[in-house]
């Protein structure tokens, strides 16, 4: 059986729905004006319900199912944030107040980029796995789900609410705007906005329909919708904060995380059998399922302003800084050691001479007999896997870099320079032996930055605008948000098991 995260609190038993934060012991949970304090990472995304939702009808790890599956919630997700934030979106139209509806439309806009994404997961897994549709298999539809339907009803009167306030009641102003105005006009960024998403949401939704999946039950059930409405409502603030949207962010790639991490843990023990065709198979669905993920990381740095983030980041409590047990110790810890070691033993024994050697040999005889091509495709699925978490680490720099700046300002967690703090624990994470060797052997770089490069050289100046930029958010978030150097320096701790393949 595939090791599963350690949680914060109890997680609910399968059909009874779980207790709120405050059931567990740690949480007591303070609050302040916007709401509840979050006392843990866990407890700010809800990691126990998550998990309860993934736990309610077990699947095989690793499995096609278990992966629709993932995808599946992760969409629904998506869709409950959908619908508050076309409510929201509503209510701004409706006091004509376009400024904020077109903010809130490029936040629906970022929700929709993400259903793109989990949409092609969907395909591509499909495509991987041989899985088509074909008679006496079940097929569900998106369009089945609570948060579907709960989007659609939202939908439904944000419409009427256009139609009403502005299309029939002022079509001139509409016309005039769409033909003259651009999107730095509120007006047009809201209406352009309402055309993106729903040109966007029929391509979404074609591609999450119409999936093979072959379990019983209804698929409400299957997905644990209700406990997936939990963990998005249960920690909501004042509805005029960023703050849903924000967890939001984060409980989507815990989902995707958690399946990454079961398909990783398979690729670990294929390899070290020599099953070739199911590792490639396996580190191909890592693949997929992560790049909703870092497109997460993504929207977040487009749309979180910088006084959005310090407006609720008291509410984040202890959470604020720090990962999750899936993310930060067995993702990019435990399974990422134990892959790339294997993937050096393997690469060992293969031929004779240096390292180098057989990898260039892997490459250049990869297409003359099956079993070439299987050890090439196993090593550029893996080269991949190590790309898109860089990816992700790279997007994941925006959040101190836009949110802290430069010049001394304390990180989440208390660390005296936050942007270079995370700058050190990118480049820290590839220091692994094997990972270097591997890379190395195959000519593949590992750092961010190209040396001697004219561009770096013009961004990296201390005169760049870019670098005045960092100075100033620095400056702002120390004047504006003083608490945050109060900060006092907190070490990551999980106290969990190494996750063993």
């Amino acid at each position: 059986m595939t090791t599963r995260e350690s949680q914060a609190c109890p997680v609910p038993r399968a059909g009874v729905r779980a207790e709120p934060p405050d059931a567990c012991p740690e949480s007591g949970p303070p609050r302040n004006e916007l709401g509840p304090i979050a006392p843990s990472y866990d407890h700010l995304h809800r990691i126990d319900l998550l998990a309860a939702a993934r736990e309610t009808c077990p699947t095989d790890p690793g499995s096609y199912e278990s992966t629709v599956r993932a995808v599946f919630q992760a969409a629904e997700v998506c869709l409950l944030n959908l619908a508050r934030l076309t409510d929201r979106s509503r209510k701004a139209v409706q006091a004509r107040d376009f400024a904020t509806a077109s903010r809130l439309i490029q936040w629906s806009m970022g929700f929709h980029r993400l259903l793109r994404g989990l949409g092609r997961v969907s395909q591509e897994v499909q495509s991987l796995c041989g899985t088509t549709p074909r008679p006496g298999v079940r097929t569900v539809d998106i369009a089945e789900t609570a948060g579907c339907q709960s989007y659609i009803d939202e939908l439904r009167a944000f419409d009427d609410e256009v139609r009403c306030s502005l299309l029939v009641s002022d079509p001139l102003t509409v016309r005039a705007t769409v033909a003259t105005r651009s999107i730095d006009d509120d007006l047009y960024r809201l209406l352009h906005g309402v055309r993106i998403c729903s040109h966007d949401a029929t391509k979404w939704e074609s591609d999450l329909s119409g999936v093979p999946l072959p379990l019983e039950g209804d698929l409400n059930k299957l997905l644990s919708t209700g406990l997936l409405a939990d963990a998005v409502t249960w920690t909501e603030l004042d509805p005029s904060t960023m703050h849903g949207e924000f967890v939001a962010l984060h409980q989507v790639p815990e989902i995707l995380t958690a399946e990454s991490n079961d398909h990783l843990e398979l690729a670990v023990r294929d390899v070290r059998s020599r099953s070739l065709s199911r590792a490639a198979s396996h580190l191909a669905v890592c693949n997929a399922v992560l790049g909703p993920m870092v497109e997460a990381q993504r929207v977040m740095a487009e749309l979180l302003a910088t006084g959005e983030y310090h407006g609720f980041r008291k509410n984040l409590g202890p959470a604020s800084g720090t990962h999750s047990l899936a993310i930060k110790q067995h993702m990019f810890k435990d399974l990422f050691k134990h892959f790339w070691n294997d993937v050096s033993k393997w690469l060992g024994p293969v031929g004779e001479g240096s390292l180098e050697g057989t990898i260039r040999a892997i490459d250049a005889d990869r297409h003359r007999d099956s079993e070439s091509w299987l050890r090439h495709q196993v090593l550029h699925q893996a080269f991949r896997l190590h790309h898109t978490y860089q990816e992700w680490r790279h997007e994941h720099l925006h959040m101190p870099r836009n949110c802290l700046g430069s010049g001394g300002t304390k990180s989440m967690i208390g660390v005296s320079d936050g942007p270079q703090a995370v700058y050190k624990m990118r480049d820290a994470a590839n220091a692994q032996p094997s990972l270097n060797a591997l890379h190395q052997a195959r000519g593949m770089k590992l750092t961010s930055v190209v040396d001697c490069s004219p561009l770096t050289a013009l961004l990296t100046d201390p005169t760049s605008v870019d670098a005045e930029l960092m100075r100033v958010v620095g400056e702002a978030t120390r004047d504006y948000f003083p608490e945050v150097q109060e900060q006092s320096y907190q070490q990551f701790h999980m106290g969990a098991a190494e996750r063993m393949p």
